[in-house]
């Protein structure tokens, strides 16, 4: 027993002279990190290539949900196209009226509210209600009038008279249209 505890005291004495002599764990660790650094350095180029890139294809098709919409782009009501995905209602189109209307909520972005669903844009209490009615349209299929309180470019509160229809897409999507016919000060 005597034997190997002064046979391992005298590894660990040489290996203890190595390092101090020629720095050998410090290089090896330094070269070590070096070349993860140069590995890790790539794999960040390519992940900034390929969100480049997925970006691009995202805006090309929000354009493409606009040219597939031009029927509403002259239309003097504000309009808005969602499509159901799973359990969530993901707004797919606002017209040019929707913007000039109700672009205070968003910046005027056209763009903002598309990809996003009831809970990304509204507090709980409206995204609920709004998510509510998509969903009665979606599994009845019946037209929906409503009044919906909204805020207005103030911040006061306001509402509006809304109309929302549905439409089964190549029988897979269903699409969830609104119409805001009328802007209401207050309740009736």
């Amino acid at each position: 027993m005597k034997k190997i505890a002064i046979r391992s005291k005298k590894i660990l004495f040489s290996v203890s002279n190595l390092e101090k002599k020629h720095k050998i764990i410090t290089y090896a660790s330094l070269l070590f990190l070096t070349v993860s650094t140069y590995f890790l350095r790539t794999e960040n180029q390519n992940v900034k290539i390929e969100y480049a890139t997925l970006k691009e294809q995202n805006l090309g098709l929000k354009h493409n949900m606009v040219i597939f919409n031009r029927n509403y782009e002259g239309f003097p009501l504000p309009v808005w196209q969602k499509v159901k995905r799973g359990n969530r209602f993901i707004i797919q189109y606002v017209n040019p009226e929707y913007v000039e209307k109700m672009g205070h909520l968003f910046k005027y972005d056209k763009y903002a509210h598309i990809g996003k669903d009831n809970f990304d844009l509204f507090p709980e209490k409206y995204a609920q209600e709004y998510h509510d009615k998509d969903l009665a349209v979606a599994v009845t299929g019946e037209e929906l009038n409503s009044v919906d309180e909204i805020f207005d470019k103030d911040g006061n509160q306001a509402f509006v008279k809304v109309l929302k229809w549905r439409k089964i897409n190549n029988n897979k999507d269903t699409l969830i249209y609104g119409m805001v016919k009328e802007f209401i000060k207050k309740k009736k």
